[in-house]
């Protein structure tokens, strides 16, 4: 069975927050020290049960010297402090994967501010002393992860509050714009009632990078933990974590994907199979064309294009560079999918690949591979159909037997 990690970001989410809610949940914090002590800069990390309206919760606090209060955004500069590369070089000393990933993160902290401030990320440098809080912060979540044996992570809507927050630039509204920035395609809660912000930058990065999806789950719990923030709101502020097993392995998944359109009316007919096939070779999950009528009747085709968020950027500069397009729509909206696996049946003439969907932990579809049937009519010089229909019933009895045999 997968085990999880359900996040329940009723009242936000924080890098202290979630590491606060990993150690309620089971983190070893020794271990967890180990690991962070690699990276050789001064930090220490206070541990303390505390009590959140009620809830007892774990507050995990990064200390670091010369630090005179808890910095909740890592504020970028472009005139002094810590530069991209400085932190790094610091993440290098760790191991290649915890390596990797923490540096994506920083790299994605870092095109958000980028793009809001209108200024090259290279160029852009941060406060010592909130680049090692927010160091110890990133690498701490991935590391306890892995020391929990979490293999997937999935949220709840999160809550985001309301109002205005005060940091080095001036007043903004809430979320931050470097927090909107990497919330983008995050189901979100904006909560008049909570005139605070509950989600930081870096918890903002963390449901960005380290969590695989967002809706509901069916979850056998095993360990719920309560990682508690700093002020005291109107409602208890926390963050919960449910640690358990997915009940069913098979059940349906809800993911976040991007959807690129554009229409066109002016390109050569020949054009579009090929941009189809560039577009696929780039990590389009789907590409459709749909007949319009546009501007003035003119016959047209709407392109559609859905993959992951993180390909966005590229399959826009293939639609650009490839089509007389001169712009696009992006939407985000939730993928819900059924979950697939492939069985083989015997067929008397050779074995045949089915693809079967569930959802729900319910069968909903089963469809041999065409590939597969279309090979075995040409080496038995059976019709195609009937090899189709033959494969169809031999996996439908494949599956009610290993039902029966499963009921029994």
């Amino acid at each position: 069975m997968t085990r999880v990690l359900y996040l329940d970001p009723f009242s936000g989410i924080a890098g202290d927050m979630f590491l606060g809610m990993l150690v309620d949940l089971g983190l070893d914090v020794s271990k967890l020290k180990k690991e962070l002590d690699r990276l050789n800069v001064e930090y220490e990390l206070k541990v303390e049960k505390v009590n959140k309206r009620g809830i007892s919760a774990t507050s995990v606090k990064v200390l670091v010297p010369e630090k005179e209060h808890h910095e909740e955004h890592l504020t970028f500069h472009h005139h002094h402090g810590m530069h991209l590369s400085d932190v790094y070089a610091i993440l290098d000393r760790l191991d290649e994967p915890i390596q990797q990933k923490a540096k994506q993160m920083f790299e994605k902290l870092a095109e958000a501010e980028s793009k809001i401030h209108g200024v090259p990320k290279e160029k852009l440098h941060f406060h010592e002393v909130g680049a090692i809080d927010a160091i110890i912060e990133i690498v701490g979540a991935i590391v306890g992860l892995k020391l929990l044996n979490v293999e997937k992570v999935y949220c709840g809507i999160v809550n985001v509050g309301t109002g205005f927050v005060e940091i080095e630039h001036g007043k903004y509204p809430i979320p931050a714009p470097a927090t909107a920035e990497l919330l983008r395609g995050i189901p979100i809660h904006i909560d008049p009632s909570i005139k605070s912000e509950l989600v930081t930058p870096t918890g903002a990065l963390i449901l960005s990078e380290l969590v695989d999806g967002f809706g509901s789950i069916n979850l056998r719990v095993e360990r719920v933990g309560y990682g508690a923030g700093d002020r005291d709101l109107e409602i208890p502020n926390v963050l919960r974590g449910y640690l358990g097993f997915l009940v069913d392995d098979n059940m349906s998944r809800t993911k976040r994907v991007a959807l690129i359109e554009t229409n066109i009316d002016d390109m050569n007919p020949e054009f579009y199979g090929y941009v189809m096939e560039k577009l696929f070779e780039n990590g389009a999950l789907d590409v459709s064309y749909t007949p319009i009528y546009m501007k003035k009747n003119r016959p047209g085709v709407k392109i559609s294009v859905i993959c992951p968020i993180d390909k966005k950027d590229e399959i826009i500069g293939i639609i650009m560079k490839e089509t007389t397009s001169i712009g696009v729509r992006v939407f985000y909206p939730e993928k819900i999918e059924a979950q697939r696996e492939i069985i083989e049946v015997e067929t008397g003439y050779g074995k045949a690949r089915v693809k079967i969907a569930k959802y729900n932990s319910q069968i909903v579809n089963i469809a041999p591979e065409y590939e597969s049937c279309k090979e075995i009519a040409e080496r038995s010089g059976k019709p195609l159909k009937t090899i189709y229909n033959m494969v169809y019933e031999k996996a439908k009895e494949s599956l009610n037997a290993l039902n029966t045999k499963k009921n029994t």
